[in-house]
């Protein structure tokens, strides 16, 4: 095999070939066996099973992933919550029912939960802050963060 150059990914229950595979199609997720196994140093037979063997994993996934604020329209914010510890669980899996919810991380550190959202307008992300998230029991505070450019998003940097 080629030496590394590609990333780490968080997968101890895959082999380096298949950490491989997948490092390749974080970067393009329609990047052919024929090129993966070109950069990696495998053959395309390799590359062709170990992705089968991926895509059976429920964990993992190959989507479209569009950049936060790709245009002038909308707004994308970070928002920390503080949460009482016994509704930690139920309010990240409202919060993940939520369209305009991109991510939403259950955290350590002065954030119980974490959440990125994408929305149409600051109004509407006031009135998320504001209306909905006071009556989601468990609730105690929240600190938001707008993103004013994003120059890398799921593993793919931007100019």
């Amino acid at each position: 095999m080629k030496a590394k150059n590609w990333e780490f990914v968080s997968t101890s229950d895959l082999d380096e070939t298949e950490q491989a595979v997948l490092s390749q199609l974080k970067i393009d997720g329609r990047m052919s066996s024929v090129d993966i196994a070109r950069k990696i140093g495998v053959t395309e037979a390799t590359v062709r099973r170990k992705m089968a063997r991926l895509l059976e994993d429920p964990g993992i996934s190959i989507q479209a992933v569009v950049r936060p604020l790709r245009s002038e329209e909308g707004i994308a914010a970070l928002v920390g919550l503080d949460v009482a510890r016994e509704h930690i669980t139920n309010v990240a899996e409202l919060l993940a029912t939520y369209s305009f919810v991109d991510n939403v991380y259950v955290t350590t550190g002065p954030f119980d939960v974490i959440m990125t959202i994408s929305m149409p307008s600051t109004a509407s992300l006031f009135d998320f802050l504001s209306r909905e998230l006071s009556q989601i029991p468990g609730i105690k505070d929240s600190e938001s963060y707008m993103i004013a450019r994003a120059f890398k998003h799921a593993g793919r940097a931007y100019p």
